[in-house]
């Protein structure tokens, strides 16, 4: 099959999409240019002056274009997919292939890879030494603390930091920023004003609207030291967010405790931070422990994971706070779960009891059978045209007793293979 040429790819793009690209890669298209000039000119650019849109991507982006090129034009690369796709992915620069519901196949074709090969390595070099990777970190961390930020109080956090490590050259911090691929990606100017917002959010209204309803004040931002603003924002796109607090530190040893290591633990800690920022309803945020169900030694060590997620939960910033945890503000608040009941040993008589439903009774809240007529006058308005009763059966928690009367948990039970 034959290669798509860059020229090629621009082709599919419409003219909005073709200059918000070439914004963020350094090149500004005119909106009065024909959609064919926009093409030549952006193709012209992309091929000719790889040292000048380098310096433009995110760390996330040139450090993954290094790992394809070091692994030569074709190459496949398996990638776990992110909360957020990279500019590489998005432009076409790279190609990729939807492979499962986990992964994807990441590769370079050989047009980018002859253009960008030669200044790959200099182009990571001249970001770490001029500080614009460790800006971007910072930045992308404070972003990541505070979910949504008006751009002025993004520069006055990002001043304050600069001069603490480099010194009073805000001329230099200018430069960094203007040329920083941040304000490109994650700024925005609309009726709410000018703001940039973590590419973690999915959309930055959802904050805004929450934070209203709340009536919170949107001036009162919590305070962070720059040193949490740098763990917030490296290791793009897997962020890990408070894991040096006590309630980080339990979550991690729990995690460990039931098999994560290595990658996945660094993948677990982050998806249990973004989906923290929404807990209410939200089972993805147990995912992690959901997943490893049937190697979970105990329903102690169950219980003690998903109080462990809780725990970090409510203490963790969340952005529709403004920075601030749950506890903090004392709203958005997730209670523990019950303890679990000591297991008992499962007995290996021929006489342990098997599945037997419990009879439905009125003092358990459920209709009892003889009321069938009566009860079936009340649901028929929420069930189609011949419901079977028989489905009208209690439904069972995970975390319920079995109801064979074994003593364990019904996840640990008859509910182990069930989906």
């Amino acid at each position: 099959m034959k290669e798509r040429t860059i020229a090629d790819i621009l082709k599919g793009f419409r003219k909005v999409e073709l200059e918000d690209l070439g914004n963020i890669l350094g090149r500004e298209l005119s909106p009065r240019l024909r959609k064919a000039e926009q093409v030549a000119k952006l193709n012209e650019y992309l091929t000719t002056r790889p040292k000048r849109w380098l310096s433009h991507l995110l760390e996330r982006d040139i450090r993954l274009l290094k790992t394809l090129v070091h692994g030569g034009p074709g190459k496949v690369h398996y990638l776990e997919k992110a909360d957020y796709p990279s500019i590489l992915e998005v432009s076409g620069l790279v190609e990729t292939e939807e492979s499962d519901g986990r992964f994807h196949k990441v590769w370079v074709r050989r047009e980018v890879y002859d253009i960008v090969a030669p200044h790959i390595d200099q182009a990571i070099r001249k970001g770490e030494k001029s500080g614009r990777f460790e800006v971007e970190r910072v930045g992308m961390g404070y972003l990541n603390l505070y979910g949504v930020l008006p751009t002025e109080r993004f520069v006055d956090l990002m001043a304050d930091y600069y001069e603490d490590t480099f010194g009073p050259d805000y001329d230099a911090l200018v430069r960094l920023l203007r040329e920083s691929p941040l304000l490109r990606v994650c700024r925005n100017v609309d009726e709410r004003g000018d703001y940039l917002f973590s590419p973690c959010v999915g959309n930055p209204e959802d904050v805004f609207l929450l934070r209203e309803e709340l009536t919170l004040n949107p001036a009162e931002f919590k305070a962070f030291p720059v040193e949490m603003a740098v763990e917030a924002g490296a290791g793009a796109p897997y962020f890990t967010v408070g894991m040096k607090t006590p309630e980080g530190e339990t979550l991690t040893r729990l995690l460990r405790q039931i098999g994560y290591e290595g990658f996945d633990l660094v993948k677990a800690q982050h998806d249990i931070w973004a989906e923290a920022q929404f807990p209410f309803g939200n089972e993805a945020l147990f995912s992690p422990v959901i997943e490893r169900s049937d190697t979970i030694a105990s329903d102690a060590v169950h219980y003690a994971s998903l109080k462990a997620i809780v725990d970090y939960a409510n203490s963790v910033p969340k952005w529709t706070l403004n920075g601030y945890s749950a506890l903090e503000m004392d709203v958005l608040v997730l209670e523990s779960p019950p303890p679990s009941e000591p297991e008992e040993a499962r007995p290996d008589d021929a006489d342990y009891p098997r599945w037997t439903m419990p009879r439905p009774t009125i003092s358990e809240g459920y209709t009892d059978l003889i009321e069938k007529d009566e009860a079936l006058d009340r649901l028929s308005p929420l069930m189609p045209e011949g419901f079977p009763f028989g489905l009208a059966i209690p439904h069972v928690a995970p975390m319920d007793p079995c109801p064979c009367g074994s003593g364990l948990r019904y996840c640990h039970c008859h509910g182990k293979n069930l989906n």
